[in-house]
């Protein structure tokens, strides 16, 4: 698997051991997409315990594995650029739902010519689209009748 390679390169480049409980995280991460640090407790509860899946998320983070997605005051955790291809967000305000979408070059143009006009070069985006999945928008539809 090229992730877990790229992973361990990562790893063994900070000097940071390849440990069971970071190959864990990084292999939920991978297989489940964004969550919460509780979502990933929970998820790994039998493999790795709270306090260590804390550890690692702080030390991916600060190695640029993971980032985080923010929606509203609280984000989730999600493998970084490094692993998958860049992509933004929608977040269903109703049941905190998130979604990929795919790279648009016209918006990625519209971002760096955002930046450009306010004298920056854009290093990093996100950008985060809020709304209510189909799912949400049935039960507000069935709230107003």
């Amino acid at each position: 698997m090229k992730e877990e390679k790229i992973l361990r390169k990562v790893l063994e480049d900070s000097h940071s051991k390849i440990t069971k409980p970071r190959l864990a995280v990084f292999r939920a991460l991978l297989k489940s997409g964004p969550l919460s640090p509780a979502e990933l407790v929970k998820q790994l509860d039998q493999t790795v315990n709270r306090v260590s899946v804390y550890r690692i998320i702080d030390l991916f983070e600060h190695l640029g594995i993971v980032r985080r997605v923010a929606i509203g005051w609280k984000h989730k955790i999600e493998l970084s650029e490094i692993f998958l291809d860049h992509h933004h967000h929608i977040v269903c305000l109703g049941c905190n739902k998130v979604v990929a979408v795919k790279e648009n070059a016209a918006i990625e143009r519209t971002i760096n010519l955002l930046a450009k006009s306010a004298g920056f070069v854009a290093a990093s985006h996100q950008l985060e689209l809020q709304g209510y999945c189909e799912k949400c928008q049935r039960q507000l539809r069935r709230r107003s009748l």
